[in-house]
């Protein structure tokens, strides 16, 4: 058998091994129908047959990518592939957080996102908002050591391969529309926030009776409240259902030597916060040509993009996090239920009455004006451009040589700032006539990546040898400026339009600027070989070396490798007669980098941080009052790359007449040099410093099973399952001092970010006091350090999968996704402020709304309540126990859609080629123990998480 094998650097798997493509340059040339086999299109644009692939790798299924309101396209990859952990870390419109994990953590401090090739080019980028995921052709992950040594210095966790469509060579012009309509809608959460009649309950039981003296206290405020028949839901104050829609429309068109795919799209989703909201429009050209003789081949794709995204300061400042005056994901859950909303016209008059006086609940009136539109702006523009040319020409039949340019640009302008007339701007403005502020930065993201390479293919009997060596090069041109202006006329201020500026006087009002510049680049040469014999047995390896900027000397250079093989023991002799139609087992080891040591803030280019870390640094800090210090920093020219070494055994099969295919694999992944703090002698003036300390494992294994039971004309239906255990741990580490209780670790012999905390043991029934586990396995009310206990549980997932169908009849389908993750807890800190009655050191009860949980707490009367007194003399204990420490495993119906798919016949007098119409849900329901909004986002604490929403689609597709 001929068979064509190329290198082992895996990539996107097309389930298309039993479907039939029908093709038609002529109206009245007959329809040809032609079998294609099943195959892997490997990064830097080499394709291998699946079964001739030696690596760990898993194409997204139709059923992630199709029919789905997603704004940021990799969100599809949740549940997607055995040993893909991705999570969103923020619901907000258009956010950059998100976790993407493939095989656990390999880092402490470093990126552990994978890395994002987007039609053969790795991505520098780290958001990909502005990416229309209706453009997206297919999506593979790749895994081990094999698929992924081929991207070296930055291959380390992983790989996610993404295609974007193209027409087809002799297909005729075509037009298809995509729209979705529908409403996004806040999750629900467990905290049974208490109404006005129970939190009067809650402040009797804590011992609340009315004021003595003529000031009415919180008791008599709630009184009044409940007289007057107020019973305020904040939750649904703020948060309101808000329309998603998107268009999208695209035309391809093919000849004999060229062809091309252009799309034209729109999207606009609102959030659950009232002033946050993303608007996109994008423009995407593909084009592919080659000439007569096919020796030449030339592509292009370039992708445009626009997008406007209104967020909450929350987003981008962890320092108003836990502050419930600005904060509406905290500041919502604590608003009082006896206090009418819409009291205050503006934020003049909401001065004027409460000045700075945050008692009572009144915080919840400054948020409420924080949140009405225009009093603090905070939008970002962006234009995205993103670029390649490729080309490739055949010298010989067995040699060629190939190019790829890719260009990728990002220029984002953010206003942010304080309206005049909002509150805030009024509470700081001290003797001045003027007030607020507003902040001009302009960010400026340019990469460029090119990739030369020659290749061999040779075939000798039934020996095969395919090789290539290629170079790439990757420079990034980073460059910030800001503009802040302090004083604002609110006669004429308009935000991000310059007018309103308050001229300096010579004591006030003093406009300032700022400006960064960075220049980044990587350069890397590197072989790629496979052999294959009769199509029984392969082997291959990647050799690569690899330079970064961000090290000197001997360490600015490394190099990885990988080694695969692979026996198809389907082809045996044998296996004659056997059920199965395929079976092969795969093998690999190899080495990666991870030059990104130090992981940078959502939406950054990873490229960019540690650009100074082998180097002693003077600083000028601002201090207290605006005014310039000095500092210094420490550099360590000895830093290097972390190095990761995989190893991997794989099993691929389909047996029952095609009926069931899986996977199988089983990995360990070793992570050295870890990139952290190293502690030094404090005589040097500092008690650390940055270098290279540790090595951790990740162990684990993985399975991914589908079966299809009907599969004819009419009726098809097929489940699909996977999922994967990782097993991590610290196998060297060192640190300054012990960990302290309450806190997540990273501690040698543990797991990453193992919780460290005194164990809650229940209710004292004397007294109502808690009780906690001592050392030796007593209780006491008041733990010390010694007493402090790991958990065995960490804040990463140990299980994670999913599972879900697909099912067509007579044109209706139906078609469901569930995702799953199990053994990971958090600190619930939202839970922390509303069923702790003593709060963060005051008193809790009439400042913020709380849990009926507190209802049940303990008393004479009530000695076995699971729930401390209300008058607990140890609630702050709680702060670094397990006791607001909550499993968040979950089992989520990810996403479900049925609709209706109209025939040829249906359609022969219409002037269209296809019509679907269909109902999509997306994060329908969660089965949890978790108490708050989403359990999904991998944090230690729940503060301030902008929750995933759940979303309700009406979708449609017509073909022209």
């Amino acid at each position: 058998m001929n068979v064509k094998l190329s290198v082992l650097t895996a990539g996107v798997l097309f389930f298309t091994g039993q479907l039939a493509f029908a093709q038609d340059s002529t109206k009245t040339q007959p329809v040809q129908e032609q079998k294609i086999e099943e195959v892997v299109v490997l990064g830097y644009s080499k394709t291998i047959t699946k079964k001739n692939s030696t690596v760990a790798s898993n194409t997204v299924a139709d059923v992630f990518l199709e029919n789905r309101p997603v704004t940021n396209v990799l969100t599809t990859l949740q549940g997607a592939a055995p040993g893909v952990l991705m999570n969103g870390g923020s619901g907000s419109p258009g956010s950059a957080k998100f976790s993407l994990l493939i095989r656990g953590t390999s880092s402490i401090n470093g990126n552990t996102d994978a890395l994002i090739v987007i039609d053969d080019v790795p991505s520098n980028a780290s958001e990909y908002r502005n990416l229309n995921p209706n453009d997206i052709e297919s999506m593979t992950v790749l895994k081990d050591a094999a698929a992924t040594a081929i991207y070296g210095n930055r291959g380390a966790n992983g790989v996610v391969v993404i295609r974007t469509k193209r027409g087809r060579f002799n297909s005729g012009f075509k037009v298809s529309y995509t729209g979705m309509t529908g409403m996004s809608l806040r999750p629900l959460d467990k905290y049974r926030l208490a109404n006005t009649d129970q939190y009067l309950d809650i402040m009797r039981d804590y011992g609340f009776t009315p004021s003595i003296t003529t000031t009415p206290n919180a008791y008599d405020i709630a009184l009044a409240g409940q007289a007057a028949g107020i019973d305020t839901d904040w939750k649904s104050v703020f948060f309101k259902p808000e329309l998603y829609q998107s268009h999208d429309v695209a035309i391809s068109a093919g000849g004999s030597n060229i062809n091309s795919y252009t799309s034209f799209g729109y999207m606009e989703q609102g959030g659950a916060v009232p002033t946050t909201d993303f608007k996109r429009f994008t423009v995407r050209s593909n084009i592919q040509a080659k000439s007569k003789d096919e020796k030449l081949t030339i592509n292009s794709q370039i992708g445009l993009a626009f997008s406007r995204r209104n967020e909450l300061f929350e987003e981008t400042s962890t320092a108003i996090r836990n502050n419930s005056v600005q904060n509406p994901l905290l500041g919502v859950l604590q608003g009082l239920p006896y206090l009418a909303p819409g009291v205050y016209a503006d934020g003049v008059d909401l001065f004027n009455t409460i000045g700075t006086n945050f008692n009572n609940g009144n915080n919840i009136y400054v948020l409420e004006n924080l949140l009405t539109k225009g009093n603090l702006p905070n939008f970002v523009d962006q234009v995205s451009i993103t670029g390649n040319l490729g080309a490739s020409y055949s010298i010989t039949k067995n040699f060629s040589l190939n190019n790829k340019l890719g260009v990728d640009y990002r220029q984002g302008d953010r206003i942010s700032g304080r309206a005049p007339w909002s509150y805030l701007a009024q509470a700081t403005r001290g003797t001045n006539t003027y007030t607020g502020n507003e902040t001009q930065t302009t960010t400026r993201d340019l990469s460029i990546n090119n990739v030369v390479s020659a290749g061999y293919n040779g075939q000798s009997g039934e020996h095969s040898v395919d090789a290539t060596v290629s170079l790439e090069y990757n420079k990034v041109y980073y460059r910030t400026t800001t503009r802040n202006q302090n004083g604002l006329d609110p006669r004429t201020y308009v935000p991000g339009s310059g007018t309103g500026y308050v001229p300096f006087d010579g004591t006030n009002y003093l406009p300032s600027v700022g400006a960064s510049r960075i220049t980044a680049g990587t350069l890397g040469y590197f072989l790629t070989t496979n052999y294959d014999y009769a199509g029984k047995y392969g082997f291959g390896g990647t050799i690569r070396r690899d330079a970064s900027y961000r090290f000197i000397g001997d360490n600015q250079w490394a190099t990885y490798w990988s080694v695969s093989g692979r026996w198809n023991i389907d082809r045996e002799a044998f296996m004659e007669g056997s059920t199965f139609s395929n079976l092969k087992l795969r093998a690999s080891y190899g080495t990666n980098g991870n030059q990104n040591i130090v992981a940078g803030n959502p939406g950054a280019n990873p490229l960019l941080t540690a650009s100074t870390i082998v180097r002693d640094q003077y600083t000028t800090p601002t201090g207290y009052g605006n005014v310039l210090g000095s500092g210094f920093g420490y550099g360590n020219p000895t830093v290097q790359w972390e190095d990761v070494a995989q190893a991997n055994i794989g099993l691929d099969f389909t047996l029952l007449n095609n009926k069931l295919e899986g996977t199988i694999d089983v990995y360990n992944k070793v992570t050295t040099n870890l990139f952290s703090s190293i502690p030094v002698s404090g005589v040097s003036g500092s008690y650390a410093v940055s270098g290279n300390n540790g090595k951790m494992t990740n162990k684990g294994i993985e399975l991914g099973l589908r079966y299809n039971i009907i599969n004819k004309n009419d009726v098809r239906f097929s489940i699909f399952a996977n999922g994967s255990y990782n097993d991590n741990k610290i196998n060297d580490y060192t640190i300054n001092g012990d960990p302290e209780p309450g806190t997540t670790t990273t501690i040698a012999g543990r797991q990453l970010f193992e919780w460290f905390v005194y164990k809650y043991a229940g209710v004292n029934k004397s007294n109502g006091n808690l009780l906690f586990y001592t050392k030796d396995g007593g209780v006491t009310e008041k733990p010390d350090v010694s007493d402090a206990q790991y958990l065995e549980v960490s804040t990463v997932p140990k299980y994670a999968g999913s599972f879900g169908f697909e099912s067509s009849y007579k044109g209706f389908f139906f078609d469901a996704l569930f995702t799953f993750q199990k053994g990971v807890k958090k600190f619930d800190n939202a839970l922390y402020w509303l069923a702790n009655p003593v709060g963060l050191g005051s008193n809790a009860v009439g400042s913020g709304n709380l849990s009926t949980d507190l209802l049940d707490a303990w008393n004479p009367e009530n000695p076995n309540s699971d729930i401390p007194s209300l008058r607990a003399t140890n609630w702050d204990y709680t702060a670094d126990s397990d006791y607001f420490v909550k499993d968040a495993s979950f089992l989520k119906i990810r996403s479900a859609t049925i609709g209706y798919q109209l025939n040829k016949e249906m359609l022969r007098n219409m002037p269209i080629a296809g019509l679907r119409i269909y109902v999509q849900a997306e994060n329908i329901f969660t089965w949890t123990k978790w108490r708050g909004f989403d359990p999904e986002p991998l944090v230690g604490s729940s503060l301030s998480i902008y929750p995933n929403p759940r979303m309700y689609t009406l979708g449609v597709k017509v073909d022209f």
